[in-house]
């Protein structure tokens, strides 16, 4: 962190933002909403009738990651796979108007596109349906998509792997990719799913919810800050990364970093939860736009804290943007200071 305030040093990234080039690596979504309203139940099944105001159809998963940080104006290319069909077409052309670049996007034609399909009446959620194959997909495909992430490593300050576990990431792919990336000087965050993350190792940056966090420590509780911290301290020696930051919804985050005495907590900023879909991936594409633009990591992750407390706001897929972060961050140091004049 500078001298100035954050916000000064918020904006003086932010400007440094469109200089930058962030590759993201993952699970590719369609992600659909029907919006409604509830009057009256079903007379078939105990079930709310949701009369359809407007529907959309924008990015999700790795794919919301990506725009993302195309909102805070960074560079972005994206890789991974995608059905031979319509849902994939539709991704593709959307992230492109976006001005992501999707040269590294693979159509699998053995797989659909994965799209979620969620119905929200009067800002909740009534239900989701998926719609995707599960498992690995074949062996060709993978060893195609990885041909292309390595060829896009060049030109990049780092890479995202957004893993969703729907087969773009095999722990093949991830290992051969860190290891080039970290050979050509470039950092690796990872928002992780699976419970084994011993696939992730030599990544920079690993950034579990607390969930994912006791699942990979063998169902180990992080029940207060002292818990959370020595699992951190055990998560930096599995994965030999130089950071990890344990996202824990209401009670905020909490950074651990090799070399860096206690921890870094982070309190939660959100004054009204509506919707928490897209939280995470808000989080890694922050911190991966600031990285990129050479922030510490404790000040990457106060902006990341931020960022997330402005899409939690919102109803739906709502990635970030350079002018609604400055915003929040003005915002914050406006009520900081109103409290220590009281």
């Amino acid at each position: 962190m500078s001298d100035g305030t954050l916000l000064a040093d918020a904006a003086r990234l932010a400007a440094r933002f469109p200089s930058c080039r962030v590759l993201v690596v993952g699970d590719i979504m369609l992600d659909e909403y029907v919006f409604g309203t509830v009057a009256r139940i079903s007379p078939e099944a105990p079930v709310p009738v949701v009369a359809v105001t407007r529907d959309a159809r924008v990015p999700g998963g790795a794919a919301n990651v990506a725009l993302n940080l195309a909102g805070l104006r960074a560079g972005v290319e994206m890789a991974g796979l995608v059905g031979n069909d319509a849902a994939g077409k539709h991704v593709a052309r959307l992230l492109r108007a976006r001005g992501v670049g999707v040269s590294a996007i693979l159509p699998d034609p053995d797989r659909p596109t994965t799209v979620k399909t969620r119905v929200i009446a009067h800002s909740q959620q009534v239900v989701r349906v998926d719609r995707e194959k599960g498992g690995p997909p074949s062996r060709k495909t993978q060893e195609s998509l990885l041909r292309k992430v390595l060829a896009a490593l060049d030109g990049v300050e780092g890479i995202v792997f957004s893993d969703y576990r729907k087969g773009a990431l095999s722990a093949e792919l991830v290992r051969e990719v860190t290891g080039e990336a970290r050979g050509k000087g470039l950092f690796v965050a990872v928002d992780p799913k699976r419970t084994d993350f011993s696939c992730y190792r030599g990544c920079t940056l690993i950034t579990p919810n607390k969930m994912e966090a006791q699942a990979a420590l063998g169902g180990r509780e992080l029940r207060s800050d002292l818990d959370v911290w020595e699992g951190g301290k055990d998560l930096l020696r599995k994965v030999g990364a130089a950071a990890v930051l344990i996202t824990r919804g209401e009670d905020g985050m909490t950074l651990v970093e090799r070399g860096r005495k206690g921890c870094f907590h982070i309190p939660a900023l959100a004054r009204q939860v509506f919707d928490v879909t897209g939280a995470g991936d808000t989080v890694i594409g922050t911190l991966a736009a600031c990285l990129a633009a050479g922030a510490p990591m404790r000040e990457a992750a106060m902006l990341a804290n931020i960022a997330a407390g402005v899409v939690v706001g919102e109803v739906g897929t709502s990635p970030i943007s350079a002018e609604k972060l400055l915003r929040a961050v003005r915002a914050v140091e406006r009520e900081a200071g109103a409290a220590e004049a009281t």
